[in-house]
């Protein structure tokens, strides 16, 4: 049995937050990509001096098109280029996890969680459903506390753990339009 919730506090460096990064997204993928990115807010920068003022739109919309619709690429590899350490704080409840992102809390379900793996020895990394991504120092968390999360995951996969979501969203929904 397992005492919930829990506290982790760790530090990631740069090469814990990278390797799995290049390993979901693609190890050649993330590279052509910020080079296409790159290409075309060069050329949006460079055409209009030398194509007209307009020249460089068609090239802008590809580069912010390119960014918005990988945005998650994107975020991890500025993530990993502008912060050295990242500094975490997360609190696994009953049913969800609390990531502290600056000063505010933000949770993801549990039964969300799509996958539990280490890209690397000293990391556990976990997908959500949403597209976002955890890791975790693996110094900083038991197989106890692991087994939990794999088992709300699994929780998640059942019939009764998708009626159960599907009654959040409901919740949520009536929640949010002021009911």
């Amino acid at each position: 049995m397992i005492d919930v919730p829990f506290q982790l506090r760790y530090t990631l460096n740069r090469r814990q937050r990278l390797v799995p990064h290049l390993k979901i997204w693609g190890v050649l993928y993330v590279p052509f990509i910020v080079c296409l990115f790159l290409f075309f807010v060069v050329q949006t920068i460079v055409t209009p001096f030398t194509q007209g003022p307009w020249a460089g739109v068609f090239f802008g919309a590809m580069a912010l098109g390119l960014f918005l619709l990988l945005r998650g690429l994107f975020v991890g590899v500025f993530d990993v280029l502008f912060v050295p350490l990242r500094e975490m704080d997360v609190i696994i409840e009953k049913e969800a996890a609390g990531i502290l992102v600056g000063g505010e809390r933000w949770y993801l379900f549990l039964d969300g969680i799509t996958d539990i793996r280490k890209f690397r020895d000293d990391t556990w990394t976990i997908r959500h459903w949403n597209g976002s991504v955890l890791h975790i120092a693996a110094a900083a968390i038991t197989d106890v506390q692991i087994d939990y999360l794999r088992a709300a995951m699994e929780r998640g996969r059942t019939p009764e753990g998708i009626r159960a979501v599907i009654e959040r969203g409901r919740r949520i929904e009536q929640i949010m339009r002021g009911g």
